[in-house]
């Protein structure tokens, strides 16, 4: 009877676990979907990237767009070709 009773307990056990493995499946669907529809990563990835493109282009932590202007190719420079006299 024991036996029996073994085999009943396995079985209640494999469509218990079956069960929580599709609810964990539709959850991560879900999940996935709601990222991809809301842009999540993209927005954690792109709003970062943005400030760290403006660093490399033009040495200031901003928008590529917006730190431009303080690019020292951007500066006014005053130069003389003239040059001054050695004496």
């Amino acid at each position: 009877m024991s036996n029996k009773f073994h085999l009943k307990q396995t079985g209640q056990m494999v469509v218990e676990m079956l069960l929580l493995l599709t609810v964990l499946f539709g959850v991560t669907l879900a999940i996935s979907s709601y990222f991809r529809k809301e842009e999540i990563f993209v927005q954690l990835i792109s709003g970062p990237w943005q400030n760290l493109s403006g660093m490399i282009q033009n040495g200031v932590w901003a928008p590529p767009a917006a730190s431009m202007h303080n690019h020292p190719n951007h500066h006014s420079r005053h130069v003389s070709l003239k040059g001054t006299s050695a004496l």
